[in-house]
C-alpha cells in the first residue's frame, strides 16, 4: 500500500479526534501559563521593602476596605501599577518580537533589530540633556515629555525604514542591514549627547537606558494596555495569515495572502507596542527574543496558539525578572533592564550556536 492509500485509508473521525487533543493540549499549555503569570503577580505584589502575605495581596485587592491602609497605599498606589507594567510591558515585548521574527524571516530578530532602543534613547536624551521636546506643540504633562520624545523617535524611525524598504523592495535581510546603521547613527548621536550633559543629567540618562519598572504610573498602565490590548485582537484576526507568512515565506502570495500589505502591517504592529514600552519604562532587552521561542517550543507554528503563548511568556518572564531584580539586593531594585539581559544572553548564545537556529 502506498503512503498516499494509506494516508487515505485513516478514518476520518480519527484524524478528527486526534487534532482535538492537539488543541485540547494547547489549550492546557496556555491555561498552566496563565495560572504561573497570575501566580507570579501575586509573589511580585507580595515582594518589597514590606513583605505582604499572599492572603493580604488577596485581601487587598479583592477588599481593599478591609485592610490597613498603609497595606492599601502600597499595594494599590505603588506595587499594582509596577505589576501591571511588567504583565502588560512583557506580553507586547513578546508578540512585538514574534512579529519582528516573522517579518525579518529571522529567528535571532527581537523589537530593537531595527534601532528602537538607540532611538528611543536619542529621543529620551534630547529631553533629558537639552530640555528640548519634538512634541512641544502639544500640552504634555511634564512627566510625559521624555516618554512621547522617546516614542516619537522610535515610531517614526520604523515606519521610515519600513516605508523605504516597501518602496525599494528591499529583502528581508537587507531591511535588517538597514536597522544596524540606523541604531549606530543614533547610538552615535546618544552618545555626544552623554558626552555634553552634565553630572546629573548624564546620571538621568544612563537609568533611563537601563529600564526601570520604577518609571511607571496609573496613567502610563493605562495606555499601555490600550495599545496591546488593542493589538491583540488584531493579531487574531491576522492569525492564519500570519501562519501562512511564517511557513512559506513570500510564497504564502499563493494561498491568498498579500503579503506585503502584511509584513507592513505587522512591522507597524511590532513598532507600535514597543514604542510605547521602550517609551513608558525604558530598553528592556532579550523579552521579545527569548518568548516566542519558549512558545512554538510548546505549541509549535500554529499562530493561534503561538502568539498567545507568547504574551503569556513574555509576561511570566518579565514578572520574574521583577521578583528578581527585588530580591537579591535587599533594600535595592536592580534595573529591569539589566536583570532582562543576565537572563536572556545565555538563551540568547543556546540559539546562537545551537541547530535550533539554523533548522528554524
Amino acid at each position: 500500500m502506498s503512503p498516499v492509500e494509506s494516508y487515505a485509508a485513516v478514518p476520518v473521525s480519527d484524524s478528527r479526534s486526534h487534532y482535538q487533543r492537539q488543541v485540547a493540549h494547547k489549550l492546557a499549555l496556555l491555561a498552566v501559563l496563565v495560572s504561573l503569570c497570575a501566580l507570579a503577580m501575586a509573589l511580585d505584589l507580595a515582594i518589597g521593602s514590606e513583605t505582604l502575605s499572599l492572603h493580604q495581596v488577596v485581601q487587598g485587592l479583592l477588599h481593599p476596605q478591609q485592610v490597613a491602609p498603609e497595606i492599601r497605599v502600597v499595594l494599590w498606589d505603588i506595587r499594582l501599577p509596577v505589576t501591571l507594567t511588567a504583565a502588560i510591558a512583557g506580553a507586547g515585548l513578546a508578540l512585538s518580537g514574534s512579529l519582528m521574527q516573522t517579518v525579518l524571516d529571522n529567528p535571532l530578530a527581537e523589537p530593537f533589530t531595527l534601532g528602537i532602543s538607540a532611538a528611543a534613547g536619542f529621543g529620551a536624551a534630547l529631553a533629558i540633556v537639552f530640555q528640548a521636546s519634538a512634541l512641544a506643540f502639544l500640552p504634555l504633562p511634564a512627566e510625559f515629555i521624555v516618554t512621547g520624545n522617546a516614542f516619537l523617535f522610535s515610531l517614526l524611525t520604523v515606519i521610515c525604514i519600513g516605508l523605504f524598504a516597501a518602496r525599494t523592495g528591499l529583502a528581508p535581510e537587507m531591511v535588517v542591514l538597514l536597522g544596524i546603521a540606523v541604531h549606530f547613527i543614533f547610538t552615535a548621536m546618544l552618545g555626544m549627547a552623554q558626552y555634553l550633559a552634565d553630572a546629573d543629567q548624564l546620571q538621568a540618562l544612563v537609568f533611563w537606558m537601563m529600564g526601570s519598572l520604577m518609571k511607571t504610573g496609573w496613567r502610563k498602565v493605562e495606555i499601555l494596555f490600550v495599545i496591546v490590548g488593542a493589538a491583540v485582537p488584531v493579531l487574531g484576526l491576522l492569525s492564519w495569515r500570519i501562519t501562512a507568512l511564517r511557513g512559506f515565506g513570500s510564497q504564502a502570495a499563493v494561498l491568498g495572502v498579500a503579503v506585503k500589505h502584511l509584513r507592513m502591517a505587522l512591522l507597524l504592529l511590532a513598532a507600535l507596542m514597543a514604542s510605547s514600552i521602550t517609551a513608558t519604562i525604558g530598553v528592556v532587552g532579550f523579552i521579545g527574543l527569548v518568548a516566542p521561542h519558549m512558545a512554538r517550543m510548546l505549541v509549535g507554528e500554529d499562530q493561534r496558539f503561538s502568539l498567545a503563548l507568547t504574551a503569556a511568556c513574555g509576561a511570566l518572564v518579565l514578572t520574574l525578572a521583577s521578583i528578581f531584580s527585588k530580591t537579591v539586593f535587599p533594600g535595592a531594585v536592580l534595573p529591569i533592564g539589566m536583570v532582562t539581559s543576565l537572563l536572556g544572553v545565555p538563551f540568547f548564545l543556546w540559539l546562537l550556536l545551537g541547530h535550533r537556529a539554523r533548522r528554524f
